[in-house]
């Protein structure tokens, strides 16, 4: 039972709430404070979310601060979900809430780039949070996708050694722990400034539960003011806006500039990444309030939607799109591939039916694009090679954390079954040393436990 919770800070993550409620709570080990919060053992600290709280905290902390509200004001749910359809973005803010779910179903969430794997903090918030709080905290804006700068104090961000994903996570980092002095860059790039002001602006609005205006209808209408589309309203010359956002954005220092893969995907409907969309619209010059608070009339919208004929009548170039996806496609499948892609940090498949999803194509496509499809069967693996590789992960896993554990242990971070393991060692030797199989087999793997 929690006997105190602190009071959380504007802006705060509720896991740095968490992770201060470690340190004041007297817990002696950070176990403690996860069996006080969680309900299964295997439940693991969500750096962006709330996680799988058990009943009885979940009802004490709604009694202080209301479920909702707390996944509006102190999670990245604005990121995620601010452009998602109304009925996804309501069963994903009462899903957060009450149940415990991958957030991969939830939300299109793409694979971090250098500069988003590491928690961020502003060394100025930093000492303000001390000399107002006594401590410091996670500010939940610093976290934004492609923000670099503190917008409060025009400065560069800077990265901790604290990992901005969850992967198993399960020890609690408090800022004040993980946060040092450091010389104060500040931003002189007026163009840099205002894009990041927009990012927040856009972050920081309240979500509209009411209207459900698809993104590619608000962004059909930037463009329609715009060189980007064409008058008649039934063409986009996307390779033409890609080359010039890319000019524009890639002297900005950004994490990530979107490819014309997303942005195609965004303006048919059919991603709704945060980052990308922001890049667009600003780019577009665009207002906040577009994005956020739509006027669009019921015809507007209806116009936007009639000009998708086009997907299915216009001849496409494989050979561009081929060249353009490939990249993209590259490093989609290898973070699924080797983990950095998945909220759990573990290896999965890669499947045919994946990679079309991820490329939007239907049946048999992919023939026409050969660097695409090398890609593809550069990953490509039977089912019990991807069981190997997923024991080896586990193994790895455990072994890194320094304490005893069995083939249980693997099994149940792994994920393999027990009927399929005479399958999978013949693929051992293959991803790892002999020495490594051998103290594999030796927990058991191939016996009948």
């Amino acid at each position: 039972m929690i006997v105190y919770m602190p009071t959380i800070y504007p802006d705060e993550l509720v896991y740095s709430w968490f992770c201060r409620y470690y340190v004041h709570s007297g817990c002696f080990s950070h176990k403690m404070a996860l069996q006080e919060l969680y309900c299964k053992k295997s439940d693991y600290l969500s750096k962006e979310f709330i996680g799988n709280l058990n009943n009885e905290v979940r009802e004490q902390i709604s009694e202080i601060y209301s479920l909702d509200k707390l996944i509006l004001d102190h999670t990245m749910y604005p990121q995620y979900a601010r452009f998602i359809p109304l009925a996804e973005k309501k069963e994903a803010l009462y899903r957060l809430g009450h149940d415990s779910c991958d957030i991969h179903y939830l939300f299109p969430v793409l694979p971090r780039n250098d500069g988003e794997r590491y928690l961020r903090f502003c060394p100025l918030c930093v000492k303000e949070d001390r000399e107002m709080y006594g401590e410091a905290y996670w500010h939940r804006k610093h976290q934004i996708r492609n923000m670099c700068i503190c917008t409060k104090h025009k400065c560069r961000l800077m990265e901790s050694s604290v990992p901005a994903k969850s992967e198993q996570s399960f020890t609690f980092c408090p800022a004040e722990n993980y946060t040092y002095d450091r010389e104060v860059v500040f931003e002189r790039d007026l163009s840099v400034i205002q894009y990041m002001e927009y990012l927040a602006s856009v972050f920081d609005s309240a979500m509209d539960f009411e209207n459900d205006i698809p993104i590619s209808s608000i962004l059909y209408d930037g463009m329609s003011r715009t060189k980007y589309l064409k008058p008649s309203g039934r063409s986009r010359y996307t390779k033409m806006l890609t080359d010039d956002m890319g000019e524009f954005y890639g002297s900005m220092g950004i994490c990530s500039v979107a490819s014309v893969y997303q942005i195609q995907k965004v303006l048919l409907e059919n991603l709704y990444d945060f980052s990308v969309v922001c890049q667009i619209a600003f780019y577009l010059g665009m207002r906040a309030e577009e994005l956020t608070a739509s006027a669009l009339t019921k015809e507007q919208i209806q116009q936007e939607q009639d000009s998708h004929y086009m997907r299915n009548t216009v001849p496409v170039d494989w050979e561009l799109l081929d060249r353009e996806t490939a990249p993209v496609l590259e490093m989609v499948v290898k973070g699924v591939y080797d983990g950095t892609a998945n909220e759990n940090g573990r290896p999965e498949r890669v499947s045919e039916r994946m990679v079309y999803r991820e490329m939007n194509l239907l049946g048999h496509q992919l023939e026409n694009m050969p660097r695409c499809k090398a890609v593809f069967e550069k990953y490509t693996e039977s089912y019990p090679e991807s069981w190997a590789r997923k024991i080896i992960w586990a193994y790895r896993k455990l072994e890194e954390e320094g304490k005893p554990f069995y083939w249980t242990d693997i099994r149940r971070i792994s994920g393999v079954k027990k009927k399929n393991l005479q399958k999978i060692v013949p693929y051992l030797i293959s991803h790892t040393n002999a020495d490594t199989v051998n103290r594999i087999m030796e927990l058991g793997i191939v016996d009948n436990e």
